[in-house]
């Protein structure tokens, strides 16, 4: 490839007490295929001496341009928010965890899909799993042979696909144009700031997938989602979808497109996400009706298949709904009236 050709792009790292892996991260950006603009690290109050590795890091390597950004604990989110707003000037953001590693090629096999699909704003790849100490999980593993299930037909509809499971695993595996990233800030989420921006832009038709194992994704007992038990993160993902309905609400009035991708989405969300609590979802939904009642009658009354024509299309009788979700759908189009 020739790289005056090719756009640039800008590597932003959040790191917070990885000092054991840190330096690895570094090295396999250093170690691209398509040279990275520069590395943006944004260190979240650190108290294992990461900072002093990113600094020997940048030191041993004079023709990396770093930039090192410190700032007290704020969560993953900030970390992320402020190192793509140091990132000018790049046309590409990549975000690298602090405890993950890229594949060589991955940055110019990421910006070359991303030139052949202008429609696109962002994009993840297949990864493979790694152990604390850097060296591939075995293929009998119960976490590979997972992974191996999600990604067992990488052709599928991607929003049918990311209401099943987080199939993108981590904010490591999107590379963005950045002015979509910029527009798109990661939302104050602890576990699932990454799902909620990968959910927003596939239903804005905005996310694509590149079927090419271009990420090492290191699982480990510190991983934030395994620390702090199973009930804050179903907690946050109902939280999440909700938040996620009003964010879309105008566009789900208007768009039958974005409608469509929206039912199929939570058609599979509520088939059986594995941290999903459709009941408590429905519960609170069913709360907000209640309470606005009114204005969702006269909604309801203005039905028509002039604003909505998908009234009078035929059913999907190759593919009933699950029954909860009935309800579910015919709330999607008139989300604003109670969100």
């Amino acid at each position: 490839m020739d790289h005056l050709s090719v756009p640039s792009v800008t590597v932003v790292i959040p790191s917070y007490n990885h000092a054991a892996y840190i330096g690895a991260a570094l090295e396999s950006v250093a170690a691209q295929s398509l040279p990275a603009r520069e590395i943006v690290v944004v260190d979240d109050g650190s108290r294992d001496g990461s900072p002093e590795i990113i600094r020997a890091f940048a030191a041993a390597h004079p023709g990396v341009k770093l930039s090192l950004i410190e700032q007290p604990n704020a969560g993953a989110h900030v970390a992320l928010n402020r190192a793509i707003a140091g990132a000018c000037g790049a046309d590409f953001i990549a975000i690298l965890n602090s405890d993950d590693l890229y594949e060589p090629e991955r940055l110019e096999r990421c910006v070359t899909w991303l030139g052949s699909h202008p429609e696109k704003a962002v994009v993840c790849t297949a990864y493979r799993l790694i152990g604390t100490d850097g060296e591939p999980l075995p293929a009998d593993h119960a976490k590979v042979r997972r992974m191996q299930r999600i990604w067992a037909d990488p052709s599928r509809d991607v929003a049918e696909w990311l209401g099943e499971s987080n199939f993108t695993k981590t904010t490591s595996n999107y590379v963005i144009r950045a002015d979509y990233a910029r527009a798109h800030p990661f939302r104050a989420y602890r576990y699932a700031h990454d799902y909620f921006f990968a959910s927003l832009a596939v239903l804005e038709g905005a996310f694509g997938v590149l079927p090419e194992p271009l990420l090492r994704y290191r699982t480990h007992t510190t991983n934030t989602i395994k620390a702090d038990g199973r009930a804050p993160v179903a907690a946050e993902l109902v939280r999440l979808e909700f938040d996620l309905l009003r964010e879309l609400a105008p566009r789900l009035a208007v768009s039958g497109e974005v409608r469509a991708a929206a039912g199929r989405y939570f058609r599979r969300l509520f088939d059986g996400a594995s941290d999903f609590r459709a009941d408590v979802f429905l519960s609170l939904a069913a709360g907000l009706v209640a309470d606005h009642a009114a204005s969702l009658g006269q909604r309801l009354d203005a039905l028509n298949p002039t604003d909505y024509p998908e009234l009078a299309a035929p059913p999907r009788r190759s593919e009933p709904l699950p029954k909860p979700c009935g309800g579910l759908m015919r709330l999607l189009g008139l989300s604003r009236a109670f969100l």
